[in-house]
Order: structure tokens, then C-alpha cells, then sequence
């Protein structure tokens, strides 16, 4: 069998609530370079709302992911 959708084949979709969804903020250029300076914004981002209890996140949230 050469290539071509097959059934079972592919990623696992991810559930509704674990999709990433994008949004535009305006920040001051320092902040952006600072943040950017942490690694990926958006994962630095969500560790810091988790790590000073800002979210709660699902059970099923693997931050890591």
C-alpha cells in the first residue's frame, strides 16, 4: 500500500477545549523582547498564569505538550 489517506493512520485529534486558538495582544517592544528572550511567548506565557494561580487548567491539560 502506497500512500494515501488510510483508516487509523495520523494524529489523534485533540478534544475542542485543548485547542489552541490564536490572539493578537499589543505589547510594548521591551516586553515582546523580554518575553521572547524566555523561549516560545506563548508557552512562557501560560506556565506563568498556571504558576501564580491566574488559571486553573482542565485535568487533562498537559502543559508540556
Amino acid at each position: 500500500m502506497a500512500g494515501g489517506k488510510r483508516t487509523g493512520a495520523g494524529r489523534p485529534r485533540k478534544p475542542d477545549h485543548l485547542r489552541r486558538e490564536a490572539l493578537t495582544i499589543r505589547l510594548p517592544q521591551w516586553m515582546i523582547d523580554q518575553l521572547r528572550a524566555n523561549g516560545q511567548i506563548n508557552y512562557f506565557l501560560e506556565s506563568l498564569l498556571f504558576k501564580d494561580g491566574v488559571l486553573k487548567p482542565p485535568p487533562d491539560y498537559d502543559l508540556d505538550e
